[in-house]
């Protein structure tokens, strides 16, 4: 080989070499993220605070004086105790923070007391990993560590929850034998400077600088002693700064106890009180890291002599009656928007509806409150429970993960150790909750979602429905799966079409032949390797379904039918990692610093389960990358719907080391992606239906139907759909595959909540999906199923369909099993859910059935 040929080939070696270096370090780094300080939401500027002068009294309120005042509200504030009270100037009715007669409680422990005088509750962890509760009443207020200052139009208290005495450590650990005697000795008489000189030695190695007897000093009548005689020299925290410095401990005195600061504003608002806590200005010991915080526990509560109940968004709606005494059933506690997936931990807990909207509330005699979270509403949890257990009132509140939480498991040969994980970083956004009061004929939970609704319509997130009186049918097609194929004894995973996109015209020109026009059709698993497709940075669609022509002919045939073709995308869940998706740089972290691996969860084994195949969270600052990536390839397409299968369903967090993203911000992350494609795709179908992805499509499925059945719940509602109904058109989930396969239960559940009918389809027989990790689609044949869809939806369409821009008005219950559903423009619909006749007003309504009542406005 001559020199020349020599030299070509090492250099061609090194470009090759650099070249694999170069992509495995663009692979290691992932693809582009964006900042996620641009999406914690805290407020612009900081809030101007002045002296705060108060007002005149309320007989009422013993102790309270005026901080703030609206048309609409009184807010009056009590300066020794910091609780408050609301006055609705509307009804006179007054509405407290703390329940006004807690010490003569009878069944509460003092602890239970100070947790009932309480604004607020924090938890937190030590190093070791063992859990403390802090209620401010006893650890700030009762120590007098406590600020109150004027905000507009209320009132910003700052808090100091801990023993904040320096103890000890106002005494210098270590300090020259010289200072001693001239800052101390010197300035006291002989026997206090003999005490003094008792309780430091010269160090060994340095005789010349004096060493405190910390066992000597620690006991409380020595230290007492100790401090006063310092003092008494003249020692200032000057001179105690200078000796630390000196002996290289650092600036002042480090408490080495659990010490917190927590600013809490509570002002005004129109008709509303407004209740803040920006967290990012909360301070915390570095030892003592804070997990949970509960914000106003005890507002409103109601007392053991009350009629009413509260509000809690489990699914569609639950109620839990006051003072129901089911003591033996746990309390309510919902995650809002569901479990945060980024979680290690393999086992599922009780299966359960997720909570889309974050509101709550009581109804108390005439009177009734209801509260929003507007600011942290993806990191809250909202808790309930009655009067009795621990004390006498019925309770209702929000509660908020200030850090993320894991479980780490240690296995020391057979047995299994369990540490609890918490995030170094903590969320600094501002936590908001917003209480709405309401009296007469509006205190119910038909009220609260009148207003609910109305005040999301005055905000712009929704839009009154418009358009033909024509019910859709959903109907979700199921075009390609993977599955797992041998050749010659290899196994590999294959593509197998279920209902090609000629096949899913037929379906819809069956439909269209026999009536039903308005078909918005859902098409999932079209592109980029089937249902479980790789990551959406580009589209290739699947070619065994058919051609771009094809996908474009089907979706002309729908919309020329008064329907819509929404061809499904999944973002947050990667199914298959290509070279545009890098494990390492671009998925999700769990807490355990391991990336975010999931499984599906076996239902007999209420585990997750590999043999169901596996899928990685991503990272929710990489999510704008491949939504713009996939918008730019998605334009070739040629059809205008788009089906969302994640994005308004599912929130999770990233706990990467150094780049934190708590569920709050990426549910931000989530909304501004939501935004950028209902403006490129203003005919958007989304799943699930969180609150916070209401303003960006018109057309839901798999919204809530039913509730979690939680024991303390006593009755379910469907303050879901009174919110939504008139705005959107919208189904809960497939109904084909639902576990109420009653069809006439179905029929009236439909009916009752006003929702289109939904079905999942398949041209191929569901026998196909056996042995897959889709087997759960059990029952899926189109042609199994068509009849009787044909004859529900009609049965519905006559029904709902001239009410389908219609609002709800309201909701009541006249019986186990009997209910009545009541719209604006007064038709009333009566449903009967037993197996036997009944009459309603006058309205014979027959066993199983419904009936059609009242006039049209």
């Amino acid at each position: 080989m001559n020199k020349s040929i020599r030299r070509y080939v090492v250099s061609a070696g090194v470009i090759l070499v650099c070249a694999g270096a170069l992509l495995i370090f663009l692979i290691n780094r992932g693809v582009p993220a964006v900042d996620v300080s641009a999406y914690v939401p805290v407020a612009a500027e900081a809030v101007q605070t002045s002296e705060l002068k108060l007002g005149a009294g309320d007989p009422r309120l013993q102790g309270m004086r005026l901080a703030a005042q609206t048309e609409a509200l009184s807010l009056y504030y009590h300066p020794e105790t910091t609780e408050f009270a609301v006055l609705d100037r509307r009804s006179d009715k007054l509405w407290h923070s703390n329940p006004a007669e807690r010490e003569a409680d009878p069944i509460a422990t003092p602890y239970e007391k100070e947790t009932l005088g309480s604004q607020f509750t924090l938890t937190f962890r030590d190093q070791m990993g063992r859990i403390t509760t802090f209620t401010n009443a006893k650890e700030s207020v009762a120590r007098g560590q406590f600020e109150a200052e004027a905000i507009e139009g209320g009132f910003r208290v700052t808090y100091t929850l801990g023993d904040a005495e320096l103890g000890i450590d106002a005494l210098p650990k270590f300090i020259s034998a010289a200072r001693m005697e001239e800052r101390v000795l010197s300035q006291l008489d002989e026997a206090q400077a003999k005490y003094v000189s008792a309780r430091y030695l010269p160090k060994k190695d340095d005789p010349e600088t004096l060493e405190r007897l910390d066992t000597a000093v620690a006991r409380d009548l020595v230290l007492k002693r100790m401090i006063a005689a310092f003092e008494e020299a003249g020692y200032t925290a000057e001179d105690l700064q200078a000796d630390n410095e000196t002996a290289g401990i650092g600036g002042g005195a480090v408490v080495d106890r659990p010490r917190f600061v927590i600013p809490l504003h509570v002002r005004l608002e129109g008709e509303t009180l407004v209740v803040t806590v920006p967290s990012g200005e909360i301070e915390e010991h570095p030892d003592y890291k804070l997990r949970m915080l509960n914000l106003l526990g005890f507002f409103g509560a109601a007392g053991p002599d009350e009629e009413g109940y509260m509000l809690v968004p489990d699914g569609t709606g639950s109620l839990i009656y006051l003072n129901n005494g089911k003591l033996s059933q746990e309390l309510y506690a919902q995650r809002v928007y569901g479990q945060d997936e980024n979680d290690n931990i393999r086992r599922r807990g009780q299966i359960a509806e997720s909570v889309r909207l974050p509101v709550f509330g009581i109804k108390s005699g005439d009177y009734a409150w209801y509260a929003t979270i507007e600011q942290g509403d993806a990191i809250a949890t909202i808790q309930a429970d009655i009067a009795g257990r621990n004390n006498s009132y019925n309770q209702n509140f929000a509660s908020f993960a200030l850090r993320g939480e894991d479980l780490l498991e240690l296995y020391k040969g057979t047995t299994v150790e369990e540490i609890q994980l918490l995030t170094e970083e903590r969320y600094a956004g501002d936590l908001t909750v917003r209480y709405h009061f309401l009296a007469g004929e509006e205190a119910d939970y038909s009220g609260m979602a009148r207003h609910y609704r109305s005040e999301l319509e005055r905000r712009g997130v929704l839009t009154p429905l418009t358009g033909e009186d024509r019910l859709p049918m959903f109907v979700s097609v199921l075009g390609a799966i993977d599955k797992r194929k041998t050749v010659l004894g290899v196994p590999y995973r294959g593509l197998v079409p279920m209902t090609t996109f000629d096949q899913a015209a037929d379906i819809a020109g069956r439909l269209q032949a026999d009536g039903v026009q308005a078909i918005e059709m859902r098409y999932l698993g079209w592109f980029n390797e089937g249902l479980s497709h790789e990551i959406p940075a580009r589209v290739k669609i699947d070619g065994k379904l058919g051609g771009r022509s094809d996908l474009r002919e089907l979706a002309g045939m729908l919309e020329a039918g008064g329907g819509r073709l929404y061809p499904d995308v999944a973002f947050q869940h990667v199914y298959q990692t290509d070279g545009r998706f890098s494990p390492s740089a671009d998925a999700a972290r769990f807490i355990t610093r391991e990336e975010a691996l999931r499984n599906p969860y076996n239902r007999a084994l209420n585990r997750m389960d590999r043999n169901l195949g596996d899928y990685y969270l991503l990272s929710p600052i990489k999510l704008p990358y491949y939504v713009d990536r996939f918008l730019d390839s998605y334009a070739d397409v040629g059809v205008g719907g788009l089906s969302l299968r994640d994005l308004g369903d599912k929130v999770h967090a990233d706990y990467r080391a150094g780049r934190v993203v708590f569920r709050e911000t990426a549910k931000t992350i989530a909304e501004a992606q939501l935004a950028k494609l209902s403006e490129q795709h203003p005919e958007l179908l989304l799943s699930g239906g969180n609150a916070y992805a209401l303003g960006y499509a018109a057309r839901f499925v798999d919204v809530p139907v039913g509730t979690s059945g939680f024991g303390i719940a006593d009755e379910t509602v469907p303050f879901y759909q009174m919110v939504l109904h008139g705005y959107a058109d919208y189904a809960g989930a497939a109904m084909n595959l639902s576990e109420e396969q009653d069809m006439r239960r179905q029929l009236l559940q439909t009916i009752e909540l006003g929702a289109a009918p939904h079905y999942l389809w398949t041209h191929e027989p569901s026998s196909t999906l056996k042995f897959t990790p889709y087997d759960t689609m059990y029952s899926t044949s189109a042609e199994d199923w068509y009849v009787a869809a044909l004859e529900l939806y009609q049965r519905t369409a006559e029904t709902l369909a001239p009410l389908r821009a219609v609002r709800m008005e309201q909701h009541l219950r006249h019986g186990e099993g009997v209910s009545e559903v009541r719209y604006e423009n007064g038709v009333s619909l009566y449903i009967n859910y037993t197996d036997r006749p009944v009459t309603v007003e006058g309205v014979a309504i027959p066993a199983q059935d419904f009936i059609v009542g009242g006039e049209r406005g």
